[in-house]
């Protein structure tokens, strides 16, 4: 009798089973979910920042035997903020002085993606207005503010033309530089095509603009704030600059620092509006 075939096994058969088992291990496991603190570490870090700061502000408060008239301890100024919040102290000083910014933002955005515009398309009106605008933006604003209380009184006009004056310089320069930053091989793409000098600006020029004009928009609005605030403090019968010389006067330490709180709110405010109409208006940059 012959003797009766065995199998045997094919070892390329093996290492490739093996693997394939290990692929689908792999592929069936349970994928975890990355933390809170890698997904979005400014969720956590940033009020862990707050915290610190307020520990460390309480600590040198209380080792160093601080006057409150120097420094109030955090405790204080919150509750001297909500104390003013319920009693709406701010609600007519904060809309008059919100108002007066973004009226002096619109005019100055305007003015300035004008002026930008302007620049850009002509270089003899690059040469012939360049140094007189460096000129401008050296002089301390601040100096204008008397004159203009006296041209127009304590109302809000010079508060609006001092926001405006700051919001223009920052939009005026980065309009400008969105504006001159096309490169050449696409300009002569577009010439190519035959494209009009209208549908270049859109089609080519603006949206490689809009980056550049959203950047200095986020400091103009804050500049406008400040410029607005500035005016109320040299001028004026209301706003939050008026209640700060107000509180300065009566020696209420708290109320200043509470008043401080409430321009940091304005500023984050401010960026967190410019970064929406970001999002919206440049939607490919995802």
């Amino acid at each position: 009798m012959s003797p009766t075939p065995q199998a045997v096994s094919d070892p390329a058969e093996g290492t490739t089973a093996a693997k394939a088992s290990a692929a689908d291990a792999l592929l069936n496991r349970p994928v975890e979910k990355p933390s809170l603190l890698r997904r979005r570490p400014e969720l956590v870090l940033s009020p862990a920042v707050l915290v610190l700061v307020l520990v460390v502000w309480h600590l040198a408060v209380k080792w160093l035997r601080l006057s409150d008239f120097v420094l109030p301890p955090p405790a204080e100024v919150i509750q001297a903020l909500i104390r003013n919040t319920q009693e709406g102290r701010y609600t007519d000083h904060l809309i008059y002085t919100v108002r007066n910014s973004l009226v002096g933002f619109a005019a100055g955005t305007i003015l300035g993606v004008l002026v930008g515009g302007l620049l850009a398309a002509s270089s003899i009106v690059e040469r012939v207005l360049h140094p007189y605008l460096v000129a401008f933006q050296t002089f301390p604003k601040i100096a204008l503010v008397p004159m203009l209380t006296i041209w127009f009184g304590f109302d809000a006009q010079p508060k609006i033309i001092i926001a405006a004056i700051l919001a223009f310089f920052p939009v005026m320069v980065n309009a400008y530089a969105g504006l001159t930053a096309v490169d050449v091989e696409s300009e002569e793409l577009m010439r190519s095509l035959r494209s009009s000098p209208l549908q270049t600006f859109v089609k080519l020029r603006l949206p490689t603009a809009l980056p550049y004009i959203f950047a200095g928009l986020e400091l103009a609005l804050v500049f406008a704030i400040l410029g607005a605030v500035t005016g109320e403090f040299l001028g004026s019968r209301e706003g939050l600059g008026f209640l700060i010389q107000q509180f300065s006067v009566q020696l209420r330490t708290e109320d200043i620092f509470a008043l401080l709180i409430i321009f940091a709110a304005l500023g984050m405010g401010a960026h967190m509006l410019i970064s929406w109409l970001r999002k919206k208006v440049i939607y490919w940059q995802g």
